[in-house]
């Protein structure tokens, strides 16, 4: 009978375990496909005039008017964005509805709670899954890295060399490890009062009162416009980098100071609800408007993003917008803040993804982790840079050149 070489042994359990590891992906995969595409059959989205007037049903059905409508009234009489739980008027079934305001309209998402269970049910398992091949598929690299560390090694036969390699190698598993850590974190912490908010609001064996519900309704929609943003700033940076890699932008002639008296009009009513006082100021040597070639949708996010940034976590009062003509002709841009300021060992780090100074503060004080990162690449995309000049008690200015 003939036996596996030691020195394939370690191989042969690597590939067995990726062929386990992508059996158990593709059975996951098929069966979330098909909860998700029963939950997309039972979502239900309309879009209704301030008059209650259906002017989009994803059903295809020609509805009654929605103006008596307990989700409808309340986001009309404030504005402010509803999560309900009531019985569906046309299925007679209990249905879990958000509605937000755009513009002159109104957006209701209808979700039974059925729908709901399943797709859960479903993404607890994928999860399991997916845990259990990250586990074998992690193995398997780090034992590959191992062997290729010691190679590295034996093939090296100078010291320094040998410092730089395992110096890099330390780098490449702090940012591995820092960065499965924070997306575990930020995902598993909306998803998980999601789950448990619907497991209760979906139980029938307690009832639940009035200030009950309210309550689960408050988590549902905080968590639910937590995941949306971490999602959407992660598509933000994969956009930007692929239009990076593939030199794939097209800019046009923009009055940068118009962009960012957009950007400070955005989020003065932020600044106006944390009692900060937010101005701009153009510094223009000339009269003539400062015209570069650019994205105006992406300077204006990431000129929000810096502002956002100081109206939660610099701790200052007021908070100045500047707009000035570099020597070179370029527009620079700078927030600035009289706050805290930032320590001169944290400041090389806060453009990476998920880097916070203090983690349990900005947290709490809202926020993905991604808009100084989304800032860095959208300056990189133009050609630009980011800047950051700071001391402790003294506040901080971020200076974005494009």
């Amino acid at each position: 009978m003939k036996h596996i070489s030691p020195a394939l042994l370690p191989s042969t359990l690597a590939l067995l375990g990726v062929v386990v590891c992508c059996a158990l992906l593709w059975n996951q995969t098929v069966r979330f496909k098909r909860s998700v595409e029963k939950l997309a059959e039972d979502v239900r989205v309309s879009l209704i005039d301030l008059n209650g007037k259906v002017v989009y049903d994803s059903a295809g059905k020609d509805l009654p008017n929605h103006a008596g409508r307990a989700e409808f009234e309340a986001v009309i009489a404030d504005g402010q964005p509803r999560s309900i739980v009531r019985e569906s008027e046309t299925l007679h079934i209990s249905m879990f509805y958000f509605a937000r305001r755009i513009g002159d309209y109104v957006l209701r998402i209808a979700v039974p709670y059925q729908a709901v269970t399943d797709a859960k049910a479903d993404a607890v398992h994928g999860l399991f899954a997916a845990v259990g091949t990250g586990s074998l598929i992690a193995a398997a690299l780090f034992f590959f890295t191992r062997r290729y560390e010691r190679r590295l090694l034996r093939l090296s036969s100078e010291r320094d060399l040998q410092d730089r390699i395992m110096e890099e190698m330390r780098k490449l598993e702090r940012f591995r490890s820092n960065f499965i850590s924070n997306v575990t974190h930020e995902i598993r912490t909306p998803v998980t009062g999601i789950l448990g908010a619907t497991e209760m609001l979906a139980d029938d064996t307690e009832p639940l009162d009035g200030n009950d519900r309210a309550e689960l309704r408050n988590v549902l929609t905080s968590h639910s416009s937590r995941l949306v943003a971490l999602v959407d700033d992660i598509l933000a940076l994969a956009r930007l980098e692929k239009a990076e890699a593939e030199h794939d932008a097209s800019f046009a002639p923009c009055d940068v100071a118009d962009i960012v008296q957009t950007a400070v009009n955005l989020t003065r009513p932020a600044a106006q609800n944390a009692d900060i006082a937010l101005s701009f100021v153009h510094k223009a040597h000339d009269t003539s408007p400062i015209v570069r070639p650019c994205d105006a949708r992406l300077i204006e996010s990431a000129v929000t993003n810096l502002i956002q940034n100081a109206l939660r976590h610099s701790g200052s009062k007021d908070v100045e917008v500047c707009v000035e003509r570099t020597p070179s002709g370029k527009a620079a841009i700078s927030v600035n803040d009289h706050g805290i300021g930032i320590p001169e060992e944290c400041q090389p780090r806060l453009f990476e993804r998920f880097y916070r100074i203090d983690t349990d503060r900005s947290r709490s004080l809202g926020g993905t982790g991604l808009g100084l990162a989304i800032v860095k690449h959208i300056a990189q995309l133009h050609g630009g840079e980011v800047m950051v000049s700071s001391k402790p008690g003294e506040g901080a200015k971020f200076t974005l050149v494009v």
